[in-house]
């Protein structure tokens, strides 16, 4: 906290090494207390709640989190459950979709007794659970089909080889694509599959960039 104790005192005791002292045995209690009262105010709302917040509404609504969700994929599913509310019209549909997902993250249309849904590649992470609350609330007299979308040429298009050439096939096609200054293939030539087993194809490309990888 950009608070301190001492700082409350009148100047004419600041300098003494008792009031320094005492103030600074008390500023972590206050600290404490002070971040006690934020996460107070937070577990308040669901777009920040902490730990302890989010516990509270997964309790009530039922849900059990996974061992590997992070705060933001548990606030995603509070959010989902709570957002059902039937019947749902086409446009109530994608009001609920852009907030979970983000604006043109997804598309969803009705035709021939066919609900289709498409969610984009930034809002991938939450493909299975759009797809848990569109089996709960779609109609059952309409077929669904819910679809992840890759990048399409038109998006690559943006990219230049060198800059595509960070990425694996897969990740071109199913990742968000960002142009970033780190190491190409022919950079990890020198290692062999031992020394890098150990880390994922993204923190390769960085710790070989920071240069901690070493053989």
């Amino acid at each position: 906290m950009d608070r301190k104790l001492i700082n409350y005192l009148p100047y004419v005791v600041r300098d003494y090494a008792e009031f320094q002292g005492i103030t600074g045995a008390e500023q972590p209690e206050f600290e404490n207390a002070w971040a006690a009262v934020d996460d107070l105010l937070n577990n308040q709302f669901i777009k920040t709640a902490g730990n302890l917040g989010l516990s509270r509404w997964e309790k009530i609504l039922g849900i059990t989190p996974k061992g590997t969700d992070t705060l933001d994929d548990r606030r995603f599913r509070v959010l989902t459950r709570l957002n059902e509310e039937l019947p749902y019209t086409l446009p109530q549909l994608r009001v609920i979709l852009e907030s979970l997902c983000g604006a043109g993250n997804y598309s969803a249309d009705v035709a021939d007794y066919t609900l289709l849904v498409k969610v984009g590649v930034a809002a991938k992470k939450n493909f299975q659970d759009v797809q848990t609350l569109l089996k709960r609330v779609a109609p059952v007299n309409l077929v669904l089909v819910v679809q992840q979308l890759f990048n399409i040429h038109q998006v690559l298009g943006g990219f230049t080889h060198a800059q595509l050439a960070w990425y694996t096939h897969s990740e071109v096609r199913t990742e968000e694509l960002q142009t970033h200054e780190c190491t190409p293939h022919k950079t990890l030539r020198p290692f062999t599959h031992a020394q890098l087993g150990g880390l994922e194809n993204k923190s390769i490309r960085k710790e070989m960039t920071d240069g901690t990888v070493h053989t």
